[in-house]
């Protein structure tokens, strides 16, 4: 299992994109193996690792233009409320079912964004959909990225994350997670299978942010990868209202 979620999570973060943690999401969750809570753990473990280490390839917090502190401030508190209300959520109705009813039209719903071209994106700051977009990537475990791309300037991302959107994941990811340990809610799981999912989602990264070009091979991938993104969104809510 854990040569399984390695090469899941590197071939997402290579090929993914901005929606990467999302097809590793939904995948997971559609795979039966996991449950909704561990299939949102293991995505926001590997959105973070993955953001983490393609930032620290561009020179870490240079990279990011514009006011760095708003923005880290912005999606940290926005990741820890949108986990806020997932914990007090499964606290309250623990049943697995229920968690994917709630999570499933919404993962579809964003991964079906993540497809709009560039010339129709919303024309707003990244500033103004920081916080909202990171209070759901920490109730989904992803999308925060996905969804902050929408917001960017047309041209910024071409088949690669913006900085910026990079920064808000690592933040948004990082304070769910961080509320999750500190609220004793994390889920266990075997030590090698978090070191080789955060390994794959970090490696994956790193091989995309040295790919200038996207090329043939990694188009066709991500094609590919979206495919069966909308395909395992679609088993979701099959299960979840099947």
């Amino acid at each position: 299992m854990e040569l399984v979620l390695f090469g899941a999570a590197l071939c997402a973060f290579f090929a993914g994109g901005p929606s990467a943690a999302l097809l590793l999401r939904c995948g997971l969750n559609a795979s039966l193996r996991f449950s909704p809570r561990a299939a949102l753990a293991l995505s926001s473990l590997c959105a973070l690792s993955g953001a983490l280490a393609q930032l620290l390839a561009r020179g870490g917090l240079r990279a990011v233009p514009g006011q760095r502190a708003a923005l880290v401030t912005l999606s940290f508190t926005g990741g820890v409320l949108g986990r806020a209300l997932l914990l007090m959520l499964v606290a309250r109705f623990p049943d697995s079912l229920l968690l994917l009813q709630v999570q499933a039209l919404p993962l579809l719903l964003i991964l079906l964004l993540s497809l709009l071209p560039e010339m129709r994106r919303f024309a707003a700051a990244p500033f103004a959909a920081a916080f909202p977009a990171a209070a759901l990537g920490g109730f989904l475990g992803a999308g925060e990225a996905a969804l902050l791309r929408l917001f960017l300037p047309a041209g910024v991302i071409r088949g690669r994350q913006s900085a910026a959107a990079l920064l808000s994941s690592a933040c948004a990811q990082g304070g769910a997670l961080l509320l999750t340990l500190l609220c004793g809610a994390a889920q266990v799981f075997p030590a090698r299978l978090l070191a080789s999912a955060a390994l794959g989602a970090a490696l994956g990264a790193l091989c995309a942010e040295g790919c200038k070009e996207r090329g043939a091979l990694r188009s066709g991938m991500r094609a590919a990868l979206l495919v069966y993104g909308i395909l395992a969104a679609l088993a979701c809510v099959e299960q979840a209202f099947g």
